[in-house]
């Protein structure tokens, strides 16, 4: 079995400030946090691949005339529903430009994965809920704007402590 993979675009030093601060506001919260340099916003799913050298190529090539996206995230609220809340995450709603990047790109993963059946929704994970725990977070309303400049492939680790991300590669965007 090949490397367990995804695509990515990481957030700027400006987000992940900010994301830091409203950690150290909620330290307390039964979770955990998400390190700043492993903070992204996905565009296509985990899925295994055997060859990444080819996924690198090919997304070189598909994304030759991508430019930066600026993007704002207005909320920080539970995840990805009040429900069944798993996550704590920045969110930013439905974005088109990004919505289309991940469709373009989708066709790198395995078949089976199931990117292309999801609308793009913006956001960021900043924690993961710890299993049987509860969080009381009420939304906050924020407005924290990023510029999503390179698109990585990550490749994802698991541990039991959570997983741990290594950029493959990393595809610089045009300036937008």
């Amino acid at each position: 079995m090949g490397k367990r993979v995804f695509i990515g675009m990481p957030v700027g030093e400006v987000f992940r400030d900010r994301a830091c601060a409203f950690r150290v506001l909620h330290d307390s919260l039964p979770v955990r946090w998400i390190s700043p340099e492993n903070q992204h916003v996905t565009l296509v799913p985990p899925w295994y691949c055997d060859d990444v050298e080819k996924v690198c190529e090919k997304l070189h090539d598909l994304l030759d005339s991508e430019r930066a996206f600026e993007v704002c995230f207005n909320e920080i609220s539970v995840g990805p529903t009040a429900r069944r809340p798993r996550l704590i995450w920045a969110s930013g709603g439905m974005h088109d430009g990004l919505g289309k990047l991940q469709e373009k790109l989708s066709c790198l993963a395995e078949p089976g994965n199931d990117s292309i059946e999801r609308r793009f929704l913006l956001h960021v994970t900043l924690a993961r809920i710890r299993k049987g725990q509860k969080v009381n977070l009420s939304p906050e309303t924020i407005d924290w704007k990023a510029t999503l400049n390179s698109v990585c492939l990550y490749e994802s680790i698991l541990h039991p402590s959570g997983a741990e991300y290594r950029r493959l590669c990393e595809v610089e965007l045009g300036a937008g």
